[in-house]
């Protein structure tokens, strides 16, 4: 199974051909990341879906999202100039009036945990440091419409050790959970609610599926040059024999508050969590003192973080 991702064709244009414009943009510019989805990618802008670009039989085409234009205090800016827009290299040259309706937009509308994914895709993928940590992210925003599935982010673990780097297979799949701040780990959407859904899916779903698709997703991004320091004729393999890893990646949490703890201590004492140990390692992700570097050394079992002095 190939899994997701896009066509050679698409591949060869957007290196060379008609949609060359856009893979540039990107890669001259670090507030953007490109994302593969099947048949089509997405360009996010501080991690919203900025435009969207498609496989058609007729050719290839793009869309931005005209309620970005939409804004409650400031008056429409570039609405017009958007709605001409018909072909991917018309909207490429309106990537910084797309941007100026985004930032309006996010004004009004943050999304901070969004913004922060893509932060983290950043410091792993492109920075010149992203060699020197020890997970890449294959994607971000990660939804299967197939089995119902929905991630922030599906990571590719491959250690920075010199020895490490130079076998490109036996990796293993991460599936990273990202929270901001403490209000956002309780309710209907908090902590509990994914260590359910987490422990549902991989009940239900094969692992060696998304192994499959994140593999083929890396693999192209690296084709495309959006892994530093990455030879883009290198191909990675995802061990499916490995368990994968589930990791928390909780942003800016008050040290005072006693809502993380709290929240832990209830998942750790559930039936579900106990059914997703047998499935997956779980830990909690700190900084190597501060940045959003993923590393190792760096995570932590719940009952450590947990029971820590």
């Amino acid at each position: 199974m190939e899994g997701r991702g896009i066509s050679d064709k698409f591949i060869s244009e957007l290196k060379t051909g008609l949609l060359c414009p856009a893979l540039e943009a990107v890669l001259h510019d670090d507030t953007l990341c490109l994302e593969i989805r099947d048949d089509y990618i997405n360009i996010y802008y501080r991690g919203g879906n900025m435009l969207r670009i498609s496989e058609k039989p007729s050719g290839y085409s793009a869309a931005f999202d005209i309620k970005y234009c939409d804004h409650k205090k400031i008056g429409v800016k570039f609405k017009q100039q958007v709605l001409g827009a018909k072909t991917v290299p018309e909207y490429v040259k309106l990537i910084p009036f797309l941007k100026a309706e985004m930032d309006l937009y996010f004004y009004e509308h943050p999304k901070m945990e969004r913004e922060i994914q893509q932060h983290i895709l950043r410091e792993n993928n492109s920075t010149s440091l992203a060699k020197d940590t020890d997970y890449f992210i294959a994607d971000i925003e990660y939804a299967n419409m197939q089995n119902g599935s929905r991630f922030d982010m599906l990571a590719v673990k491959w250690l920075s050790t010199s020895p490490a780097r130079k076998i490109s297979t036996g990796l293993g799949l991460a599936f990273i959970e990202v929270k901001y701040g403490d209000n956002a780990m309780m309710g209907m959407a908090g902590l509990k609610k994914h260590f359910e859904d987490m422990e549902s899916f991989l009940s239900t779903y094969p692992i060696s599926s998304i192994c499959a698709e994140a593999r083929r997703m890396f693999n192209q991004k690296i084709e495309l040059g959006l892994i530093h320091g990455m030879e883009k004729t290198t191909k990675i393999n995802i061990d499916i024999e490995k368990k994968p890893e589930f990791i928390l990646l909780i942003a800016n949490h008050k040290p005072a508050s006693t809502i993380l703890k709290r929240e832990l201590k209830s998942i750790v004492k559930s039936d579900s969590y106990k059914r997703l140990y047998e499935k997956a390692d779980i830990w909690i992700a700190s900084a190597s003192l501060m940045g959003y570097g993923l590393y190792e050394r760096s995570m932590h079992s719940l009952e450590d973080y947990i029971y820590e002095d």
